[in-house]
């Protein structure tokens, strides 16, 4: 091994050794989301730059969007009542059917 590749080699030990003794902090936190604010001026500069035809797609895409959020959100509210009056009805049916003969011993 030539000096030149000795000295080299020493040199990477030096600073591993160096890292080994004073570690640097772990970065803990996380890089930061995109504001809302600047989503929304992304989106408008996006949408400053599409001709007039395409902004007249980019409306029905997004109004199609809509109400397909709202829409989804209806049925899953509809779901919710639809569950929770099966169940008020199958506590009913199970207290006045099955609770009362339970309750009452035959002789």
């Amino acid at each position: 091994m030539n000096p030149q590749e000795r000295q080299k080699l020493e040199r990477q030990l030096q600073d591993l050794e160096a890292q080994i003794h004073h570690p640097q902090p772990l970065q803990t936190s996380t890089p930061d989301a995109p504001s809302l604010k600047s989503v929304y001026q992304q989106l408008t500069l996006w949408y400053q730059g599409l001709p007039d035809g395409g902004k007249m797609v980019a409306i029905a895409v997004g109004g199609v969007f809509a109400l397909t959020a709202v829409s989804t959100v209806l049925n899953l509210v509809r779901l919710a009542f639809t569950l929770a009056a099966v169940g008020v009805l199958g506590f009913v049916g199970y207290k006045l059917f099955l609770a009362s003969k339970s309750s009452n011993p035959n002789p």
